[in-house]
């Protein structure tokens, strides 16, 4: 099947074209054709990365008004980072329609979000709901003829703390309105809105997706918790062509491990839930362009973010749980690409492994950091191939081989030392302050490889990975999930800018933020 057999118009088609979309995904191809030909209210479960948003986008595209000065459609989303997302979807998809849309969300001025709605005569508004709330209290926001309501991510909202805005404001949509919902789970306070809101809705469930063992390469590492900074910078020093995501389990976390990063030189960039929209856009924009090798956030700061090309993720520690580290994992070994996912575990997490294993149906290698002394080789190594082309034609250059004549100050101070003596004085000046910290790291407290144990305590296997073998944990319940708020002010150390017009729900409140659309 193909996008130009549902029936879409020209003008839909055409974008889609433009975009290089030809193929629905699953879901797509299942819930376009119910929505744009069912009057009815819809739910859709699948998992993040399936599609889902060009899912309800297209039929919405088809049913929108032209011209109408009404908001017919509004979109509820948990995080400013999918609301924008899923607001440059639209834009794109409606590149030859009539149709106009505004995101509106917390952290960023109510005044330009005002204009955007009013200067638009928008007919799709997509928003999270402690904005949209605040801005129905205040009047510009009027819903008495919007025909569709979309929940997208309702799990999350729900996770989030935004389920009594999301009942609230539905409570304030005409009558007539459908619902469209999308959820990857269904949990209960979710069964007790289809009951109570829906009439009738049809309903369409994609199965979860598996990860290929072929395209991820995933790689569990045991590191005692405080030795994680120095295992982290080993696998930066001995994979150069990384460019990836570092997940953390808190702001914390995040901000501190970058800045132990940046001190030690390396150019990283930061994402949390503290930060204002402006940092977040420019720390974004910095990591597209690859002007930063690492981007180091949370699971609910990267939610929406869509980057391509990445090499590597690396789990700074245990997801929250098993979706998340799918989600995690899978925006590496893209569109046909080799990815590498690497998990720094504490001892008392290896009990966990197991879990993962079984629910990615795919083994994770038991691998050992590079040691000391590995890891002043490949330093050396890399620095020297590095200086190679230089040395060659400097080499072949002779005394062709120009410099600043201000050089002669510099061979008098140095021509009385031999060759090996100049070479270990350029030899301590390039290594020694790397070389002094390995050699002060190299206690570093990983978990050795053992034959008789397993990460389930028991029984004797064989090698699991070429590095070594299986070793022993501990189990322990994992922590509670983190609910992170999205405050406006502050930023990482790295841009500083200052957000305004803060919605008080959206300041109290978490975001997570995931979707797109998926070819």
């Amino acid at each position: 099947m193909q996008f130009e057999d549902l029936n879409l118009c020209p003008e839909v088609l055409k974008a889609l074209g433009d975009l290089g979309y030809i193929t629905p995904t699953e879901i797509q191809a299942s819930a376009i054709p119910i929505l744009l030909n069912e009057n009815s209210d819809f739910i859709g479960q699948a998992q993040t990365g399936t599609g889902k948003t060009a899912s309800y986008v297209l039929p919405l595209l088809e049913k929108i008004i032209p011209y109408s000065n009404d908001i017919q459609a509004l979109i509820l989303t948990p995080t400013r980072e999918l609301a924008n997302q899923i607001q440059g979807e639209i834009s794109k998809l409606a590149k030859y329609l009539p149709v106009k849309s505004a995101a509106i969300y917390g952290g960023a001025s109510y005044d330009k979000q005002i204009k955007d709605i009013r200067r638009k005569n928008c007919n799709i508004v997509v928003g999270t709901p402690g904005r949209v709330m605040d801005m129905m209290e205040q009047g510009h926001l009027n819903f008495e003829y919007t025909g569709f309501v979309v929940l997208d991510e309702a799990d999350e909202m729900l996770n989030m703390g935004f389920f009594d805005d999301v009942q609230t404001i539905l409570t304030k949509v005409g009558d007539e309105r459908k619902i469209w919902m999308f959820s990857a789970t269904m949990p209960r306070p979710i069964l007790n809105l289809i009951n109570r809101e829906f009439k009738d809705p049809k309903h369409v469930s994609i199965a979860k997706k598996t990860l290929s063992n072929e395209s991820i390469e995933q790689r569990y590492y045991l590191v005692k918790q405080r030795s994680h900074p120095e295992a982290l910078l080993r696998l930066i020093g001995s994979e150069p062509d990384m460019y990836g995501i570092v997940f953390c389990r808190t702001k914390k976390d995040t901000q501190d491990l970058a800045n132990e990063l940046l001190l030690k030189g390396y150019n990283v960039e930061v994402l949390h839930g503290d930060m204002n929209q402006a940092s977040r856009d420019q720390a974004m924009a910095r990591f597209k362009a690859q002007r930063s090798r690492l981007l180091i956030c949370t699971d609910v700061a990267a939610r929406g973010i869509d980057v391509n090309n990445l090499t590597h993720v690396i789990n700074y520690g245990p997801p929250q749980d098993m979706e998340s580290y799918l989600h995690r994992i899978g925006r590496t070994g893209r569109a046909g690409q080799k990815g590498i996912a690497i998990s720094l575990f504490d001892p008392r997490d290896a009990g966990k492994i197991h879990s993962l294993e079984r629910f990615v149906k795919t083994k994770i290698d038991h691998c050992r950091l590079p040691d000391a002394r590995e890891m002043k080789k490949i330093l050396i190594n890399r620095e020297v191939e590095a200086l190679t082309p230089i040395l060659n034609a400097v080499k072949e250059m002779g005394e062709n081989f120009k410099v600043d004549e201000t050089f002669e100050i510099f061979n008098e101070k140095l021509h009385s030392f031999s060759k090996i003596e100049l070479m270990k004085i350029l030899f301590t000046w390039n290594f020694n302050k790397e070389l002094r910290r390995l050699n002060e790291s190299s206690a570093i407290e990983e978990v050795p490889y053992r034959r008789n144990f397993d990460t389930r305590g028991g029984g004797n296997r064989s090698d699991r990975s070429s590095g070594g073998r299986r070793d022993s944990g501990h189990r322990r319940s994992g922590p509670n999930r983190e609910r992170e708020p999205a405050r406006g002010g502050g930023g990482s150390n790295q841009s500083r800018g200052g957000g305004h017009g803060h919605s008080k729900r959206d300041v109290n409140k978490g975001s997570k933020a995931r979707g797109g659309i998926s070819q």
